[in-house]
């Protein structure tokens, strides 16, 4: 990995999450130097570095690296980005919301023909 292919990464990530320098500056607390730096290949310290991942919605690996540990499908990373998205109160009611989902519906092993019990009536 060079610096400069960091730096294309992060200005990539800014542009399609429509993320000005001014708000990354509101939202970070980074000055624009150190944005304009990180656009031209600076790799920012490691808290930093978390800071920036978690308003771009990606990993601290992808940021650096370009790939991600484990491949999220697009509906899997909505879910992520809606979470990150969501204030301190809403959090809890989407993972309660969807822990009440997965105990309502029946486990692949439940729901195979083999199952003679049925959850309708």
């Amino acid at each position: 990995m060079t610096d400069i292919e960091f730096g294309k990464r992060f200005s990539g990530l800014l542009e399609s999450k429509n993320i000005t320098n001014t708000k990354l500056t509101e939202l970070a607390g980074l000055s624009k130097n150190n944005i304009g730096n990180y656009k031209n290949g600076q790799i920012p310290n490691a808290s930093i570095l978390y800071k920036l991942s978690q308003l771009l919605g990606v990993s601290m690996e992808y940021l650096l690296a370009g790939k991600e540990a484990t491949e999220l499908t697009q509906t899997e990373q909505k879910l992520i980005d809606l979470y990150r998205n969501t204030n301190e109160i809403g959090q809890p009611l989407i993972v309660k919301h969807a822990e009440d989902i997965q105990k309502a519906l029946p486990r692949a092993a439940e729901a195979s023909p083999e199952s003679s019990t049925s959850l309708i009536g």
